[in-house]
């Protein structure tokens, strides 16, 4: 990492932010038990990984707010639309609408295997 980029993981699970510091071991990193909520805060940040489900969802807003113009966001844990149930197919996807046509960002859908896919998101500079 650059010598003025910070890392910052947090979850809930203290034996999994346990578990990243000691494979992680950087002193720019910092490793936090608690809310995510509380550190989006602090941005606004060049690049957040999101694998929080609210933050996917309902937190969205929250999440686009914390993240700097020119930055990226990146979230996986999608299904393809193709590999829907049946009983999804042709329904509206509103999580992955927010994030592939909101109009403060340019997204896509890049697809990890045959089953699973995440979102590539930059913040534009402006509303458009």
């Amino acid at each position: 990492m650059a010598p003025d980029v910070k890392f910052v993981s947090v979850d809930h699970a203290k034996e999994k932010i346990d578990a990243t510091a000691q494979t992680i071991r950087h002193q720019q990193a910092e490793f936090l038990v608690g809310d995510w909520k509380e550190e989006v805060a602090k941005g606004p940040f060049q690049f957040i990984f999101a694998d929080a489900a609210a933050a996917k969802t309902i937190e969205g807003v929250q999440l686009l707010e914390a993240l700097a113009v020119g930055g990226m966001l990146l979230m996986d844990d999608f299904t393809p639309v193709e590999h829907f149930l049946e009983e999804w197919r042709g329904k509206p996807d509103k999580v992955r609408d927010f994030w592939l046509i909101h109009k403060e960002l340019r997204a896509t859908e890049i697809y990890l295997t045959a089953t699973s896919s995440a979102i590539l998101a930059t913040k534009l500079k402006g509303k458009e």
